[in-house]
């Protein structure tokens, strides 16, 4: 029987490889980030974490792939 845990994670996996290559992102770090968010989340429905939003504006921007200038 698969988890409701691997069906979500094989459907984030699923859309990342779909999206991700036109961003220029490996798929797999997607998919990290996104687990991240979401143990930082659930992390703070059980136990309030200080500035969550600010965290996960942070990681987000610490994945983002940095383009040179003129592409």
């Amino acid at each position: 029987m698969v988890s409701n845990f691997e069906r979500i994670l094989a459907e984030i996996r699923k859309e990342a490889g779909r999206i991700a290559p036109g961003y220029r992102v490996d798929p797999e770090s997607v998919v990290n980030l996104i687990m991240e968010i979401v143990d930082l989340e659930d992390q703070h429905r059980v136990k309030a974490q200080p500035r969550i939003s600010q965290r996960v504006r942070s990681m987000i921007e610490n994945a983002a792939p940095t383009h040179a200038e003129g592409e």
